[in-house]
């Protein structure tokens, strides 16, 4: 689908977005977002090896209401561990804290 689909649908799924925003936020995860919610849809969705070839509303509500508090923190754990390469490159990283104090003094 295009970008612009997907916006599309991202409008009209908004009160389900929201709604398992509410649900995580009762379960204890209370900076999570419709932004958080979303892009884990989206990942599941790329990913799903049981898309349909035409994809329709009630298949996305489905997959939106059956997102788990544990796919987003698993995607969260691997994005932390995929984190910056600090040392990808030959030159050395400066851990000095004096580089972020203010010099006005």
């Amino acid at each position: 689908m295009v970008n612009e689909q997907w916006s599309y649908w991202k409008m009209k799924l908004e009160p389900v977005i929201q709604s398992k925003v509410e649900e995580w936020k009762i379960l204890g995860y209370e900076k999570i977002s419709e932004k958080d919610v979303w892009e884990c849809f989206m990942i599941k969705v790329e990913k799903s090896k049981e898309r349909p070839e035409k994809i329709r509303s009630h298949w996305m509500v489905s997959e939106l209401f059956s997102l788990k508090v544990n796919d987003y923190m698993n995607l969260v754990t691997v994005a932390a561990y995929k984190g910056p390469e600090w040392f990808h490159n030959e030159q050395p990283v400066d851990f000095r804290l004096n580089q972020f104090e203010d010099d006005s003094s």
